[in-house]
């Protein structure tokens, strides 16, 4: 081809390495103008440069190889507010590692409540938020608005089949073989006697019917326990911040409090229990959400 480049030239006036060019080529991002039959050599047109050095600065730019253009025109605007976007929850989750860095067991006061056997039915909801920025708002902005919505038409179907409920409600993420599964998280409810299984097909279909969310429902007995909470020692005004690395923390508090007392958790992850009919009185999550640990009532006493 007259005027044309070799895969090498076109390498060192776009940046782009032979690798790289060959992984565009087959993803179709920046493919040869001419494939030689005979050698295989590949060939690219001057109008190409543009779009080479586009793409090669757009990588060096951190932009994964799925958002690359197939041609010069790339979106700048929208990939500036994503960039702002991840930087904003980069430094979020900076700060809360840095909390979770300082812990201090000394800093937390475990409180300990005995709590009789509790039946319970929960609804699980599959949760999974993708890597990339975009996907991960839409995730969060989904699940604020179906978890509520699941939880109401759960709350609705219990009534709908005369079960009888207690006043409190939690969220807890399911534990398999001693792992969390992170990507699942139960909304229960406290029940006074256990349902059938079939209730349970039953719940699940017209939580389906109303939301359209397809979940799975559960039921199961919390044995006679310790409940143990936390409190910080010096409180202060809490930040979102501080929200998040509650969580964490009290984790760590918990371990902490086990070890030092020989304690056998129930579970090793907390539950975030509500003592009302729901997590979600306005759409919203309930502010009086507690952390809550449980482990097995202790052979000899316990003291403070």
């Amino acid at each position: 081809m007259d005027n044309s480049l070799t895969a090498s030239e076109f390498q060192a006036m776009t940046g782009l390495s032979a690798k790289a060019l060959r992984l565009y080529s087959e993803r179709k991002i920046v493919t040869p103008a001419f494939i030689d039959k005979r050698s295989g050599y590949r060939y690219y047109a001057p109008m190409q440069l543009q779009h080479g050095s586009l793409v090669d600065l757009l990588r060096r730019a951190r932009v994964p190889v799925s958002e690359l253009p197939t041609t010069s025109a790339f979106s700048f605007d929208r990939w500036r507010e994503n960039v702002a976007f991840n930087r904003q929850l980069e430094d979020f989750y900076l700060q809360v590692a840095e909390k979770v860095a300082k812990f201090d067991a000394t800093e937390y006061t475990a409180h300990r409540t005995r709590a009789e056997e509790l039946h319970w039915i929960g609804v699980v909801i599959d949760v999974k938020v993708p890597e990339n920025s975009e996907g991960k708002v839409q995730a969060f902005t989904e699940l604020a608005s179906d978890t509520p919505a699941i939880a109401h038409a759960f709350s609705h179907a219990l009534g709908g089949m005369n079960i009888d409920t207690l006043p409190m409600s939690w969220s807890a993420v399911p534990e398999t073989g001693g792992r969390s599964r992170s990507e699942q998280i139960v909304l229960a409810r406290a029940v006074l006697s256990l349902p059938r299984k079939f209730s349970l097909v039953r719940i699940a279909a017209q939580v389906l019917a109303t939301t359209g969310r397809k979940v799975v429902v559960v039921s199961g007995t919390l044995p006679r326990r310790l409940e143990v909470t936390f409190s910080a020692v010096s409180r202060g005004a809490s930040t979102p911040v501080d929200e998040a690395a509650a969580g964490y923390l009290h984790v760590l508090a918990f371990q902490d409090h086990i070890a030092r007392l020989r304690l056998t958790p129930i579970r090793h992850s907390g539950r975030q229990v509500s003592h009302g009919v729901s997590l979600f009185g306005d759409g919203s999550v309930s502010s009086d959400l507690v952390s809550v640990f449980d482990v097995h009532f202790p052979g000899r006493s316990v003291s403070a």
